[in-house]
């Protein structure tokens, strides 16, 4: 992680920031999911509904594949207090998140699947000078640059139907972090790591009515790097989830489903950078997050034999409070708005398109907390004290076929 591991991770609070679900999560695993704003644990029809559910695997026959792009046009304004203006603090470009998934039948109960995504990441960029405390050539090893994490989570998962309605599924995570980079305006840091999970899955079907619930398990991903030519180590936490919902099929065309989801965020309430030779700590950073719940609502309506229309709502509310407000990720409350197709062409190909537009509550930040009450941390002090704006625009794509 170069030099200053110790003061990147000081600074960063968490390792990356996402602008279209608490924390820093990506649930836009599936161009269906994307397009119904992630409400689909409790779907037994849609084959974008597995990586959220994979029991419903075994209500799907025969072998299937499905692959999409994510494109993530993010927006993040601060207008800290005391700074000349406001400043940009993304790169600017459009991030591309790749999802695939392809799942068969191994006996009549029983089912294998994989999926392929990047459930974590995206990034922060502050340029030099954006926040006045920080600004100074003492303190600019703590003055925040990119944060940025980059990685990819490979889940395969079994699935076994007990009866025509009931069937459940356990799987194993595998999260490997390819980049992780925490620059200040002083250092260059990145490292990498990687580190196994588990989830489970069920899902019931009675009459109109499905019911599905799904949890994946926290885990503590190691991330080795270097401070200075001092090898050295710390842990990015990834949250354990739970999501539970209910779907009903209103008719023989429109299906609604509502979801509640619970993120673990006090995963984040410790993050600790030791030598990796001595087992010394270099660098505790507190964080102080709390458990977020989300709240969905999809729907779609078969239009025709060949076309479905999807379209979603969410509203993700945010676990960071005041206490240790970073601004790696200045996360806030959030209305999720979404929409969406499918169009199924010959030969048992289908092809899918969706759009989400992320509308993040402003987020006023005021302590009287001086810098330097926490160290060198510069999280819940005054030195990030300004008004932060954000928003996105997500568009999808993918195709799927059964064989």
């Amino acid at each position: 992680m170069k030099h200053n591991l110790m003061i990147g991770v000081v600074c960063a609070g968490v390792m990356a920031s996402q602008v279209h679900a608490s924390g820093f999560r990506i649930p836009e695993v599936s161009i269906a999911g994307l397009a119904m704003s992630n409400a689909l644990v409790a779907n037994p029809l849609e084959l974008g509904a597995l990586p959220y559910n994979p029991a419903a695997m075994s209500f799907h026959d025969g072998a299937h594949v499905m692959g999409g792009l994510v494109l993530v046009d993010h927006a993040l304004n601060a207008t800290p207090v005391g700074g000349a203006s406001t400043v940009t603090g993304d790169s600017g470009s459009i991030v591309v998140i790749p999802n695939f998934y392809v799942t068969g039948q191994i006996a009549p109960q029983w089912s294998l699947g994989l999926s392929v995504n990047a459930p974590f990441g995206l990034s922060t960029d502050w340029p030099a000078n954006t926040f006045p405390i920080l600004s100074a050539p003492a303190t600019r090893p703590a003055h925040p640059a990119q944060s940025k994490i980059e990685m990819v989570n490979i889940n395969p998962n079994v699935s076994y139907k007990f009866n025509a309605n009931t069937s459940a599924a356990f799987g194993v995570d595998y999260y490997y972090v390819k980049k992780v980079k925490l620059d200040t305006q002083a250092v260059t840091i990145s490292g990498d790591g990687s580190e196994f999970g588990w989830n489970a899955a069920v899902l019931h079907v009675h009459g109109p009515w499905s019911f599905g619930a799904s949890y994946r398990a926290a885990v503590n991903v190691p991330i080795d790097g270097l401070v200075n030519t001092t090898v050295a180590t710390t842990e990015l936490g990834l949250p354990w989830m739970l999501q539970i919902g209910a779907r009903y099929q209103a008719t023989d065309k429109l299906g609604i489903e509502f979801d509640v989801e619970r993120t673990s965020w006090k995963k984040f309430n410790q993050i600790l950078v030791k030598n990796a030779t001595n087992g010394t700590t270099l660098v505790t950073s507190t964080n102080a997050w709390d458990n977020a719940n989300a709240f969905r609502l999809g729907a779609s309506y078969d239009l025709t034999a060949q076309t479905q229309l999807r379209a979603g709502y969410a509203r993700d509310l945010t676990g960071q409070g005041d206490e240790h407000f970073t601004v790696r990720v200045p996360d806030a409350d959030r209305h999720l708005f979404s929409f969406g197709m499918r169009y199924a062409l010959p030969g048992d190909w289908t092809v899918e398109a969706a759009y989400m537009y992320a509308m993040v509550d402003d987020r006023d930040y005021v302590t009287t907390r001086p810098f330097g009450t926490y160290g060198s941390d510069p999280n819940g002090t005054a030195a990030y004290n300004g008004k932060y704006e954000s928003s996105a625009h997500l568009l999808g794509f993918g195709v799927s076929n059964k064989f």
